[in-house]
């Protein structure tokens, strides 16, 4: 009974991927951005389902959903037209990416979580210039290897999703970052105030 549901599933889905294929991937992207926060709250910080944070998750769809999600779809179409040797590929894909690509991509998400948040544009800019690095060198660990998989292994049509699933722990780790930084930031302006 499962395995039928599963595969029905799957049908329904691979159908949506190939009529609706953008629109398809941004909905998985944004749900999986939910997943990665929901994942952060509950057990990386701890918190209880009373806790939750229903707006941050809904930040993170956002951000995920509609921003990042079509940007890595035509993305990925610009990387299908890098040629060569089938080898070395995917090597050149992924210098390619974290080169020229995930530097400012992650600089403009990190801006844009913070916008969501409520902060001024001057305030998002200040949030930027203090934890870009520390997630922009985290993730020289984690995506390459992700991304070298990924143009090695699966049709295009699916790379937004395998990151995006890749991304759970990537969303959660990112999700926990940000809301540190900003609970540090709130930590040293209370104080700041106080003295």
């Amino acid at each position: 009974m499962a395995e039928r549901w599963a595969r029905a599933t799957w049908r329904c889905y691979s159908s949506l991927m190939k009529r609706r294929p953008v629109s398809t991937q941004c909905i998985t992207a944004g749900f999986l951005g939910v997943c990665g926060d929901t994942i952060s709250q509950k057990l990386v910080e701890g918190h209880s389902w009373k806790e939750y944070d229903a707006s941050r998750g809904a930040r993170f769809f956002v951000i995920t959903g509609i921003y990042i999600a079509p940007i890595l779809v035509y993305w990925y179409r610009m990387l299908e037209r890098v040629g060569g040797n089938p080898r070395i590929v995917p090597f050149k894909r992924v210098l390619i990416d974290q080169t020229f690509f995930a530097p400012p991509f992650n600089a403009t998400v990190l801006f844009n979580l913070r916008l969501l948040e409520g902060e001024s544009p001057t305030q998002s800019y200040r949030s930027l210039k203090r934890d870009f690095l520390g997630v922009w060198i985290p993730s020289l660990s984690y995506w390459p290897g992700v991304q070298l998989i990924n143009f090695y292994c699966v049709p295009l049509n699916l790379r937004v999703i395998v990151v995006q699933v890749a991304a759970l722990l990537w969303n959660s780790f990112l999700s926990y970052r940000t809301q540190a930084a900003s609970t540090s930031a709130l930590s040293e302006t209370v104080a700041n105030v106080i003295e």
